[in-house]
């Protein structure tokens, strides 16, 4: 039987993650409550890291914007350090972000769908939001100088059920509390089911060719931020005007992925639809 190492193994994706291997490996977890991944030095000799540990609340871009750095990019090289002096050398996967993109696709207008080649451009570097980025993607550099074989993985805007922190939940929420406020409401996004997300996370850990690769994971389903913002209301039986507010300095006017590298490696589509989506994630979201 195989061996993983997950960090951030009780966030939403490291807890979807754990399901969906369904006792198919070994699995190591860490977190906030057991380690403290800046000072562990030592970690267990396994076949496979997910390294998912992060800062990556959007509120904390922008209030805790040194944290933000510290917990995302001394981990990271905790973990590298440790695992390269090793003689079994693990497969480092590792969870980037579409962040990294929004200078470019915002500030110089690439091409949307982005794929992995789109640059890395930091828009404002005085801007709190960018610690976000600037954190994975100097995780990004870190792996590649390490020698590692790595899979790096930039997920776009995974949603689900008993997620926190993130824009569907965080809007679920203030419409239960009688707030029908909409940030960003003109922005468009792309999202994608958490389960067709660990899937996907599953199946290219166990694909060769994509060994050393960055991959996007997401949906090419673009949709504006009010559409979604409907969806939920229809979906919780609210009735009430939205309350239109601008997007904070810095997000993404768009964002959505080139999946075709995705694609061809695994050959993965997602399964579940936006409007589906949404109602499994009213329905079993514990409030």
């Amino acid at each position: 039987m195989k061996s993983i190492l997950i960090t951030g193994s009780n966030g939403f994706i490291g807890k979807n993650l754990i399901r969906e291997f369904n006792g198919k490996y070994k699995l190591y977890c860490m977190d906030r409550k057991n380690c403290d991944l800046k000072l562990k030095k030592r970690f267990p000799l396994v076949d496979f890291v997910i390294h998912l540990a992060a800062f990556n609340s959007t509120k904390d871009f922008y209030n805790k914007p040194l944290q933000v750095i510290e917990d995302n990019l001394i981990p990271t090289i905790n973990l590298l350090n440790f695992y390269t002096k090793q003689k079994k050398k693990p497969i480092f996967i590792y969870t980037g972000t579409p962040e990294i993109t929004v200078g470019a696709t915002d500030r110089f207008n690439y091409k949307i769908p982005t794929d992995e080649k789109v640059p890395m451009v930091i828009d404002d570097i005085q801007n709190p939001r960018w610690s976000y980025a600037t954190s994975k993607g100097l995780g990004e550099q870190a792996i590649f100088s390490s020698g590692l074989k790595y899979i790096i993985i930039r997920p776009h805007n995974i949603y689900g059920p008993n997620q926190k922190n993130h824009f569907v939940p965080e809007f679920i929420q203030r419409c239960r509390r009688g707030k029908v406020i909409l940030n960003g409401w003109k922005n468009t996004r792309s999202w994608l089911y958490i389960d067709d997300c660990c899937k996907a996370i599953h199946k290219l850990m166990n694909c060769k060719n994509a060994i050393n690769q960055i991959v996007n994971i997401g949906s090419n389903d673009e949709k504006k931020v009010i559409d979604v913002a409907k969806l939920i209301l229809k979906e919780l039986k609210i009735n009430k005007p939205i309350i239109k507010n601008k997007a904070p300095l810095g997000s993404a006017k768009r964002r959505m992925p080139d999946i075709q590298k995705l694609r061809k490696l695994i050959k993965w589509i997602p399964n579940t639809s936006l409007e589906e989506g949404i109602k499994k994630t009213v329905k079993l979201t514990k409030w």
